[in-house]
């Protein structure tokens, strides 16, 4: 987690406050951060550093003494600030009179994106300078990914003359005297002979052209993410007007810490001036691009919401207060009893719909989940009392868990050592190093590193990486691993796949095929499965010394020889021989029953853990879970879903409801649209191929012809958002939100062209919902 260093003197300046250390080591939460070291008390008062530990990577804004002292300030209740008076917005764009700097438009395929500000004001002093150089240095080196993605520049105002280029040039031929140096030195020398060079050249050594930003003189300001230059670019104690500039690949990032660093010198007491930046070619924020400026998206929740995931009862006040703590603009409303269904307004009473707009230096917020937490904070932990749970399950093993045991001890015996490693990993290691392609692997799509990008598609790049640091160690080298994988998989719903796989590799001298090929025998052997290998072609072996390994005619999983190109790769010297198996194709189809067992299992079951769905199904349906009426109005096809169908329904609430069912293959869509469905309506919103469903169409299967079809569930005489009810029973109050484990604990079937749940008659507006073709079925 970052750590930053802050001078005491200028902390409590900011705060406006002075607390003892252990006062603020409980203040520091509001912060999610800790006190890591106090000062060291035999300095001089202004000279003390004070060390905190940031708990959150996706708070940039508080990697900063300014950013600190802002939470803590506002949390206590201190007046906000109106960063107004510098902050562009869409429809009003700050006047920047000559402050302007131009993009060459070679900068495209090099660093295409700047973004720059000035500060003005009182004379900076050594505190806030270190300060600034700790911003810069903690935004680039974490946010930025070690100044890859950001890197920012601070230079000496009044001797720049506007307006500014940034520009591509040849890095043989143009020199500037580089900070702490007092001769010229090229682009190229600095790289190879500069210290800063050293560490941060690799981002630029590559490049046709590099970067560089000078004034209209062509006096140099700086080699973005290098180095300054020893004139413009060396900012000095008592320096009064200071230009800030960030450079970089993703223009959303660099806006944000534009804002960061911007919002932290208006609270410090400085002015900030915009600039505009020309770029010839598009940005995420348009070719003009004025900073600082605010581009957050604002986010939803409701009362309801908030107080299911805290397990509390706020009210509306409440949560506007805690909200207003944590810095950020919210706006109430409350629900009108035409926006939602009877049922909904009597399990959610005087619910209220908040609207937030972060603050310019936060841009967080994704879900309605982080506005949660900021409640959470905003009213602080020590206000929320403990409750004990009053739900109690037994738990047990999974029977993947169990299966991988047994696998696992029957590799230990083999002679190979278990290993764990990440899910998460960069492309040269998952993709690249092994010589495959990257099209089903799956990204994640805004990291915080290039080092955790991807999910694993395979364990055998783990095994060579852990291989790679082994040299030293004595050979053999036997490891391996069961864990998880995952990749893209056009066949399930989601459009990924996550499976249980076993990875195992061996390296010596006399590693080879055929050794490899006896212990995959005695592992399949051992877990009591007959297979056939077959001839493949996998990059990661080498051609003739691989084979597939086929379980009732499909491949479960690959072993062989590791190809010499993917060993150089990794800078591994000795043969290796590698395989995977996907484990959850080896496990039992049917658990091992016997009369003998289950009368031993229903002996030992404690009658205190017999669930409600056991004892009385149709009371737990009336009180868990929702069934609804609903109209589609529209249907369209998921274009990166080949059984999907996106259909737009009217379930009474006001707002249109969106439902993915796999329908494709049975049904058209003129033999949808119109219809009158019943749909499962509280289970939780689950994302599929790109597109949120937020519930379930009810149909059935039935064969006719020989050939298998569905038959939706239809109550046509009942209008959108009536309630499915159960015959004899009155529904009560339900959760807002269930998982499908929960909704499948009841049976939902058709006997006799009636449909049952929990062995009663369903009902739609008092009349009974029956098929027309298919009976004594499921319903799915």
């Amino acid at each position: 987690m970052p750590k930053i260093e802050v001078n005491e003197n200028l902390f409590f300046n900011l705060l406006g406050k002075k607390y003892d250390f252990d006062t603020l080591e409980k203040k520091l939460t509001f912060a999610k951060a800790e006190l890591d070291e106090k000062p060291d008390m035999s300095q001089p008062e202004n000279e003390r550093v004070i060390k905190i530990e940031l708990n959150d990577t996706n708070r940039p804004d508080l990697w900063s003494t300014g950013g600190v002292t802002r939470q803590l300030r506002i949390h206590e209740g201190a007046k906000r600030s109106n960063y107004s008076s510098f902050l562009s917005k869409k429809d009003s764009i700050k006047d920047c009179a000559n402050r302007v700097i131009t993009v060459d438009p070679e900068m495209k395929n090099i660093r295409p994106y700047m973004v720059s500000f000035v500060i003005s004001g009182k004379p900076i002093d050594d505190p806030m300078l270190k300060d600034i150089i700790q911003t810069q240095e903690k935004l680039c080196w974490n946010f930025g990914r070690k100044r890859r993605s950001i890197s920012m520049g601070v230079y000496r105002m009044a001797d720049i003359k506007w307006p500014c280029h940034y520009k591509a040039v040849d890095p043989d031929k143009t020199s500037f005297v580089p900070l702490q140096c007092e001769q010229p030195m090229t682009c190229r020398q600095i790289l190879t002979e500069h210290p800063k060079g050293k560490d941060f050249g690799w981002i630029i050594k590559d490049l046709p052209k590099f970067p560089l930003l000078t004034d209209d003189t062509d006096e140099v300001l700086s080699m973005a993410p290098v180095i300054n230059s020893a004139t413009l670019g060396a900012v000095q104690v008592g320096d009064k007007d200071l230009m800030v500039e960030l450079t970089g690949d993703n223009m959303e990032n660099l806006m944000l810490s534009a804002n960061i660093v911007a919002c932290d010198f208006f609270d410090a007491g400085y002015e900030i001036l915009p600039v505009k930046v020309v770029h010839p070619y598009e940005t995420a924020l348009g070719k003009e691009v004025v900073a600082p400026f605010y581009f957050q998206p604002s986010t939803k929740t409701t009362l309801a919401a908030i107080n299911k995931k805290l397990g509390c009862d706020l009210t509306k006040d409440e949560v506007l207060d805690a909200l207003a703590r944590m810095d950020n603009d919210v706006s109430a409303k409350d629900f009108d009893a035409s926006e939602k269904t009877a049922s909904y307004l009597k399990a959610n009473k005087n619910d209220v719909e908040f609207v937030l707009n972060p603050p310019p230096y936060r841009n967080d917020f994704l879900h309605e989940v982080d506005i949660i937490e900021d409640v959470m904070i905003g009213v602080g932990l020590d206000n929320f009392k403990p409750v004990r749970p009053s739900d109690f399950t037994v738990g047990q093993l999974s029977d993947v868990t169990l299966f991988s045991r047994k696998a696992k001890e029957i590799m230990v015996g083999l002679g190979y050592q278990e290993m764990i490693f990440n899910y998460l990993g960069s492309k040269r290691d998952y993709i690249d190093r092994m010589c495959v392609s990257s099209e089903n692997v799956i990204e994640i799509s805004n990291p915080m590193s290039e080092n955790y990008q991807f999910v694993r598609p395979s364990i055998i790049a783990s095994l060579l990486r852990a291989e790679s640091q082994a040299g030293q160690a004595v050979f053999p080298h036997k490891i391996f691993e069961i864990g998880k994988v995952a990749f893209l998989d056009s066949s399930e719903n989601t459009g990924t796949k996550t499976i249980q796989s076993l990875g195992f590799m061996t390296a010596c001298n006399n590693a080879n095929f055929n050794s490899l090929a006896s212990e995959v025998s005695t592992l399949l052997y051992l877990l009591d499965h007959k297979y056939d290998v077959k001839e493949v072609e996998d990059p990661r072996f080498i051609p003739g010394r691989q084979a597939a390994i086929m379980l009732n005619g499909k491949q479960v999983g690959v072993f062989g020889e590791v190809h010499p190109q993917v060993l150089e790769n990794w800078g591994i010297i000795v043969p290796c021989v590698a395989g995977e198996i996907d484990i959850e194709s080896l496990m039992p189809k049917e658990k091992p029953h016997s009369k003998s067992a289950e009368k031993t299992k229903n002996e030992s079951k404690p009658a205190g853990n017999v669930s409600p769905a056991e004892t009385d199904p149709a009371a737990y349906f009336n009180s868990h879970i929702e069934l609804l009426v609903a109209k589609i109005e529209k249907v369209e096809t998921n274009p990166q879903g080949d059984k999907l169908y996106v259909e737009t329904m009217d379930d009474g609430s006001g707002t249109p409801r969106i439902i993915q069912s796999g329908l494709r293959p049975y049904l058209k869509e003129e033999e949808l649209l119109g219809k009158h469905v019943i749909i499962a309506a509280n289970l939780a919103p689950r994302k599929m191929k790109g597109v949120e469903s937020r519930g379930m169409l009810l149909a059935c299967d039935y064969t006719e012809d020989g050939k298998e079809k569905v038959e939706l569930l239809t109550a046509p005489w009942a209008a959108p958002g009536t309630v499915i009810s159960l015959e004899g029973s009155e529904p009560c109050e339900k959760p807002a939100k269930i998982d499908i484990d929960k909704f499948c604990k009841v049976s939902y079937k058709i006997e006799n062209h009636n449909f049952m749940i929990a062995g009663k008659k369903a009902l739609a507006a008092g009349k009974e919902i029956t098929t027309e073709k298919a009976d004594n079925c499921d319903v799915e």
